[in-house]
């Protein structure tokens, strides 16, 4: 008997039906092959199109002041998109606008959000009232110096953050400068988040500076470490430190920085309330504006009180006044409305030796002479 023709025995397997068995797995093969290779290449190139549209949005925006790599970590997204906007603020307020030559915006795949205000001297009181609002009304932290010979300071708490930066343009008309203002919503919890933001703001401002024709000196190549937010306690009574050094209440300040444009201290209700008295040093170009926030006539009473703020003031070396305010905390609710309890007795004479303290220090630092004080 012919092999080839031979009869299959039983449970011998048979060829036909391995060879339909190979044929449908090719089949299989060619149409998932068929699929899978184009959405690849769509999702790819897709993927690459967003890269791409996210980088030329962020280069354009604020004349390509922003750096993707590091408004990626400090939004938490690989996917951000930058585009300029119209100056903010109330159109009836326009003394509170930021972003007076120019604004822009940056937004995260996962909704955080930054927003950049280029502002020049003349128009500081933008930038100082979203410090302001941001560190005395909603209480998020404490303006802390960016340091490292760089003008500005990081104010951030949770999940809201400010920094103001200061350019001082050497080619430009006296006491000219430029105000870079980052404030947004984003995770500023940590103390990498938060020196994140300082990085990132100095960072913006040397870029901005160079992308309006300001020339200035930048700082170093780093900042400061900024504390997180469970690393921020008060010092107690008699042991403060830093901006506060000097007080005999219990305090709540920041490192000096002789760099600092703003610096302050925040005095401990002593009924546990928290912050009850608030002391900042204002230096150009914030000494004008926080004199319009507070209603003190610019250049006016060099020193002097007003319900339960005092001031003083001290020539700087550009011959500007520097501005050194004590005022009640906006977020104080407690029962000592006079400051008696927390100044053991006498409220008036205990908030002025306080700033007096506050101010010396603070103007020695910064070389300033003929202190007034009230």
């Amino acid at each position: 008997m012919d092999t080839s023709t031979a009869e299959r025995r039983v449970g011998d397997p048979d060829p036909s039906a391995e060879r339909r068995e190979r044929k449908r797995k090719r089949i299989v093969i060619a149409v998932v092959l068929a699929v899978a290779i184009p959405c690849t290449l769509y999702f790819g190139l897709r993927g690459t199109y967003d890269r791409w549209q996210d980088s030329q949005s962020l280069s354009s925006a604020c004349r390509g002041s922003l750096e993707k790599s590091k408004l990626n970590h400090l939004l938490g997204s690989d996917s951000i998109r930058g585009k300029d906007v119209s100056p903010d603020g109330d159109p009836d307020l326009p003394e509170y606008q930021t972003g007076t030559p120019h604004r822009c915006t940056v937004s995260a795949e996962n909704g955080k959000f930054l927003n950049v205000s280029l502002d020049w001297g003349a128009h500081s009181r933008g930038g100082l009232y979203k410090l302001i609002r941001d560190t005395t009304w909603r209480k998020p932290g404490i303006a802390t110096p960016i340091g490292h010979g760089w003008h500005g300071v990081v104010s951030a708490k949770a999940d809201r953050g400010v920094a103001l930066v200061v350019m001082s343009c050497s080619n430009k008309k006296p006491n000219a400068s430029l105000i870079v203002t980052l404030d947004g919503m984003f995770d500023v919890a940590s103390t990498s988040r938060k020196t994140s933001l300082g990085f990132t703001a100095a960072h913006t401002a040397e870029r901005a500076a160079k992308a309006w024709g300001c020339t200035a000196k930048s700082g170093d190549d780093r900042v400061n470490a900024i504390p997180g937010d469970k690393s921020i306690t008060p010092d107690p009574a008699g042991k403060s430190q830093g901006t506060c050094k000097g007080l005999n209440t219990s305090t709540l300040g920041t490192p000096t920085d002789t760099s600092a444009p703003i610096e302050v201290c925040f005095v401990q209700a002593k009924d546990g309330l928290g912050n009850q008295y608030d002391l900042g040093a204002y230096y150009p170009p914030f000494n004008s504006a926080y004199d319009r926030e507070r209603d003190l006539k610019p250049f006016g009473d060099l020193a002097g009180g007003k319900g339960e703020m005092y001031w003083g003031s001290a020539i700087c070396g550009n011959g500007q006044r520097a501005r050194y305010v004590i005022d009640q905390s906006a977020g104080y609710d407690g029962q000592d409305r006079d400051g008696s309890e927390t100044f053991s007795g006498n409220g008036a004479q205990g908030k002025k030796l306080a700033l007096k303290e506050f101010a010396t220090r603070s103007a020695k630092r910064h070389g300033c002479t003929d202190l007034k004080l009230p």
